[in-house]
């Protein structure tokens, strides 16, 4: 658990800097190729004069490991790197495997994650080390320029570059150490090893170096350069964040470094802790808190509120623009819709969706709090809100925020969200969002809401992606036949609630819905579908009105009702000798009665009765064109008496034999 003075510092590398548009070859420590060497001295030599080197970075700016997310991040190195040369793999796109790491006196426990991206890994070890990202992307560029190189080596492989990535376990004077090869371990290790110069409590007593070389609060002398004949200046080092970067990097630049800008001092010149100190300051501002501003006039009306600034102000160009900076509880946000602070639950849940450069964009009013029986808070953003209750934390944006607003925001029907929305794929695809009192559902370009009964048979029916697909419009109240009601359209059916709430689906939904729903002759439900296999298989459902029919095999469907329902029934329904209806309505000949057409038979009913024809006769009956015949309508069932089925009608009979078959005859 120790290391030498030098084991984690790296080897310079050939201990030269080749300074960009100079064309000179010098004595260099601590620096990478640096792209900015053609910004103007005079704007590097205005940031230098910052320059304290007893004091380069506080510790609330180098120990704070919320500083940025991986998202944030990720949308810093692209902009960094907008485009990679050919063949190069830059910071913004490489990725390598996270491992489980058990908590210790540095970093607390890392959970495992297979090809995560570098932004990922910066996130995730900065927030376990409590050590800015922004520190560790400023190691990452000023020992070896990744942040910001097309092509991030230089006759070397992109394995062997990454493997090297801050320099850790590569002193001066000595090889690399392989074991801390590899861009995690050199990622986790710098965050480890800035932590680990702090003496944090668990670093201390027997196996523990003790590091005092670079005491705080105490005169010390740093040198200027690994040359000891290049002398060293004494300073009285103010805070662990700067005794960590002289662990890191023992020098400190001479005035020739200073004076340089970004470019060469002279042979005595180290750049190092320099360049730490120019990259920083130039990306991420001082690396003092400081509170400037719009930031700074909120803040000093909401300092209880807020506490003490733990970084300097972000830029981000996304969404309009602005800058945020965070405090002890919470973060204030400034652009044109003005300075706000975020804090708590909605802090979290706003970070979570990007923050600023996020979903939600930039904060457009202070949070707002809702006092009474359902309380809770909301808090205005450009493209949305994010409400905190005792129903949950949650964001609303479009597409569901304009159906949300449509039925009063937290204070109408559909009261505080209790969940983010979910994009559902299934039937069409679409977006829904869960309240208390319902979900706002958007497919198809329609915004509906479904609540109570209607939700409960959807969600039963599978949602979405099950049997009633998504919902095409808002609940309705219904009086028919007698009796009210209300009932909702779904892609694939209907829902009612009469009393008992009914879904009627698929091709007995599209019938019930073409024929008028609970408004036409269908009527209520008065049950659920029943499936039935027997003469083909289908499905059939009762209503006010009659019995709905679909056949497997035919396709068929249709409503059936009266004395032909009550006589099909009678002779066993689906299961019985007449089959699947195929067909009902009106005799169109005489419009004395009403026909329905089964699969293997017939049901005539008029002022005479209902009766069933089937078989022989009803192929004969047909031949003679049936109730337009002579024969009329039938008066009977048909009966058998030793071997002669007859059957009766209007005007005849027709009767049948096994040796004759069937013949009509005129009354």
């Amino acid at each position: 658990m120790s290391a030498g003075r030098r084991t984690v510092r790296r080897r310079i590398r050939h201990v030269v800097a080749l300074v960009a548009g100079v064309g000179l070859v010098a004595a260099g420590v601590g620096i990478a190729a640096v792209d900015e060497q053609s910004a103007k001295a005079a704007q590097a030599a205005s940031v230098l004069s910052g320059f304290d080197p007893a004091n380069i970075i506080d510790d609330a700016v180098m120990f704070n490991g919320s500083t940025m997310t991986a998202g944030e991040i990720q949308t810093f190195l692209n902009g960094k790197q907008p485009s990679c040369a050919a063949g190069a793999t830059c910071l913004k796109s490489v990725t390598a495997d996270m491992p489980a790491m058990t908590a210790n006196p540095m970093c607390k426990a890392l959970t495992a994650k297979k090809g995560a991206t570098a932004a990922q890994i910066i996130a995730a070890v900065g927030k376990a080390c409590s050590v800015s990202p922004q520190v560790i992307l400023v190691m990452l560029q000023k020992e070896q320029t990744l942040v910001t190189g097309r092509k991030p080596y230089s006759g070397e492989s992109v394995s062997l570059i990454y493997r090297k990535a801050t320099g850790l376990g590569c002193p001066d004077t000595a090889a690399c150490d392989p074991a801390k090869y590899g861009l995690f371990n050199q990622l986790y290790g710098v965050a480890y090893w800035l932590v680990r110069y702090t003496t944090p409590p668990g670093t201390t007593g027997s196996g523990w170096t003790k590091y005092n070389w670079f005491p705080v609060g105490s005169p010390n002398g740093v040198l200027f350069h690994p040359n000891a004949a290049c002398g060293a200046g004494t300073i009285t080092i103010r805070n662990k964040a700067t005794a960590s970067l002289y662990y890191y990097t023992p020098y400190q630049p001479n005035a020739a470094s200073l004076a340089a800008g970004w470019g060469l001092g002279n042979g005595c010149s180290s750049y190092g802790n320099r360049n730490f100190y120019l990259y920083f300051t130039t990306w991420f501002g001082s690396t003092h808190t400081v509170v400037t501003g719009a930031i700074a006039n909120y803040w000093t009306a909401h300092k209880s509120t807020f506490g003490n600034p733990t970084s300097n102000s972000v830029a981000v160009s996304a969404n309009g623009g602005g800058t945020y900076q965070r405090f002890q509880k919470g973060a204030i946000y400034t652009s044109t819709a003005g300075a706000y602070g975020v804090s708590g639950s909605v802090l979290t849940k706003y970070t979570a969706l990007g923050g600023p450069a996020g979903r939600l964009g930039w904060p457009r009013k202070g949070a707002t709090v809702r006092k009474g029986t359902n309380p809770g808070t909301a808090q205005a953003f450009q493209n949305g809100t994010v409400y905190v209750s005792t129903a949950g934390t949650a964001a609303v944006l479009a597409p569901v925020y304009a159906e949300f607003g449509a039925n009063g925001y937290e204070t109408g029907k559909l009261g505080w969200p209790t969940a983010d929305a979910v994009s559902d794929k299934s039937s069409g695809g679409g977006t829904w969002q869960a309240f208390q009192g319902g979900r706002v559902a958007v497919a198809g370009g329609r915004s509906t809401v479904v609540a109570g009964s209607m939700l409960s048979m959807w969600t039963k029916r599978g949602g979405p992606g099950g049997s009633l697909g998504w919902p095409t419009a808002d609940v309705k109240t219904i009086t028919a036949k007698g009796k009210k009601g209300t009932a909702q359209l779904f892609q694939k059916g209907i829902v009612t609630a009469q009393g008992t709430v009914r879904s009627v689906t698929g091709d007995l939904g599209s019938n019930y819905v073409f024929h008028g729903g609970p408004a036409g002759a269908f009527g209520w439900p008065t049950s659920v579908a029943i499936k039935s296999s027997k003469n083909g298989g289908g499905w059939y459902q009762r209503f006010q009105g009659g019995q709905v029919f679909w056949n497997a095999k035919t396709g068929e469907h249709g409503l059936v009702n009266g004395g032909i329902l009550s006589l099909y029934n009678t002779r066993g329904g689906t299961e019985g000798t007449l089959g699947w209806l195929i067909s009902s309505g009106n005799d169109k000949a005489g419009i004395k009665g009403t026909v329905g057409t089964f699969t293997n038979g017939r049901i005539y009913s008029s002022k005479r009765g209902t009766y069933a024809v089937l078989g022989a006769i009803l192929e004969k009956y047909l031949s003679k064109k049936a109730t337009k015949s002579s024969l009329g309508w039938p008066v009977g069932n048909a009966t058998n008496v030793k071997g002669v089925t007859t059957q009766r009608f209007e005007h005849g009979v027709i009767r049948w034999t096994k040796s004759r078959g069937a013949w009509a005859s005129r009354s």
